[in-house]
């Protein structure tokens, strides 16, 4: 059993704070009668009467739809257009287009009408006083999407261009990924390859880690926790996870406030080799990858690892996933393996959907294979 899959990780989960800022002037919007009889007709339009940022003469008049952040939303959904799509200042296409949103945007919506939503939507106006001066705000309003553009969280998958999306934008020569199906995970999960070995488990004692080193001075490499309160940026644990027999190397994780490394530690000399995920080790014991799930940038960070004959390990690859995150187990684990074709597995899912509707991990997800492009190596390795 893969002893990363055992090894709950100390997750600790960025807090979103939600700033409003009010400001003078600004008054809850409600319909006119005219305006609540048109919403519940539904064979009308609904309208109501625009103010233009570019015509505020007084400090009466109001720049678009300004209401309290504090309205009750009655139910949120999710944009289901890839493209994206535009929110107007009224229910009618031929009003004002103050913005668009992304694919995967989940809106809160205050009002349902025939063929659209009023949603609650935080913009940015400007305008010029009656004294000249020109004037950036932001205010909560309400403006409108059309219904048909949107849908539940269940709809937002990730597409192949989403795959392979990279923060450098660069093509992706060394390696290949592809979706795969459920049963062909679930194949290469029954036969997962992981060389690290758990058998001789070292224990620390009153909060040290010592590992045997047979070069080292007194003769152990010695790791010592600061065990600050939960949550202080001083705090830092270490956590024996294993030894690679066939490269004489221990494998510890350092877990602070916010991060995490793991630390391939040479059990003769001591030299150590930092990395930021748990090692992949691929069946010929050639390569090895590691996948970490960056919840703080949102992203997904990938290494590839090179083993020549002398067990030299070297990066000869790293990128950024900026579109899918890791989908997490029922204990918090990541869905990830190497199966016995020497291809890395994973469970992944649109990073704009990784939380659910209410605000815990997202289990839904797709499934992915990164292989190493072997032809490329071959080339590298062959000039």
């Amino acid at each position: 059993m893969n002893p990363y899959n055992n090894y709950l990780h100390i997750r600790l989960l960025p807090i979103l704070f939600i700033s409003c800022c009010l400001f003078s002037g600004c008054e809850y919007f409600s319909s006119s009668p005219a305006q609540e009889e048109t919403s519940k007709t539904a064979d009308e339009i609904y309208t109501e009467e625009k103010n233009s940022a570019e015509n505020i003469n007084s400090e009466d008049e109001k720049i678009g739809n300004p209401i309290d952040y504090k309205t009750p939303t009655i139910k949120k959904v999710f944009v289901t257009t890839r493209n994206g799509i535009e929110f107007y200042e009224g229910a009618d296409d031929k009003s004002t287009r103050l913005g668009k949103l992304p694919y995967g945007e989940k809106v809160e919506v205050i009002e349902e009408l025939m063929y659209w939503y009023a949603i609650k939507y935080n913009i940015q106006r400007e305008y010029k006083t009656p004294s000249g001066n020109n004037v950036t705000m932001w205010q909560w309003e309400k403006v409108f999407i059309k219904q048909e553009q949107t849908g539940d969280i269940s709809q937002i998958k990730l597409n192949y261009k989403d795959l392979i999306t990279t923060e450098d934008k660069k093509p992706l020569k060394k390696i290949n990924i592809r979706f795969v199906t459920k049963d062909e995970y679930l194949a290469q999960k029954a036969n997962a390859v992981d060389f690290i070995d758990t058998t001789n488990t070292i224990k620390k004692v009153k909060g040290k880690l010592r590992l045997p080193c047979q070069e080292c001075k007194n003769k152990y490499v010695t790791y010592i926790d600061s065990l600050a309160p939960k949550y202080d940026d001083n705090r830092i644990e270490h956590t024996y996870m294993g030894e690679i027999p066939f490269l004489n190397q221990y494998l510890i994780c350092i877990t602070g406030y916010e991060y995490w490394d793991y630390i391939l530690i040479d059990k003769t000399t001591g030299k150590k080799f930092t990395l930021a995920a748990y090692p992949y080790i691929t069946p010929d014991r050639q390569y090895f990858m590691t996948l970490l799930d960056n919840v703080y940038e949102g992203v997904a960070d990938f290494s590839l690892y090179s083993i020549d004959e002398t067990n030299k390990i070297k990066q000869v690859f790293s990128t950024t996933f900026t579109q899918w995150a890791l989908v997490l187990d029922e204990k918090d684990r990541e869905q990830v393996f190497m199966g016995s074709n020497g291809s890395l597995y994973a469970k992944v899912i649109n990073v704009s959907v990784r939380w659910d509707q209410k605000g815990h991990y997202n289990p839904r997800g797709q499934y992915i294979c990164i292989s190493i492009n072997m032809n490329q190596e071959l080339k590298n390795n062959n000039p």
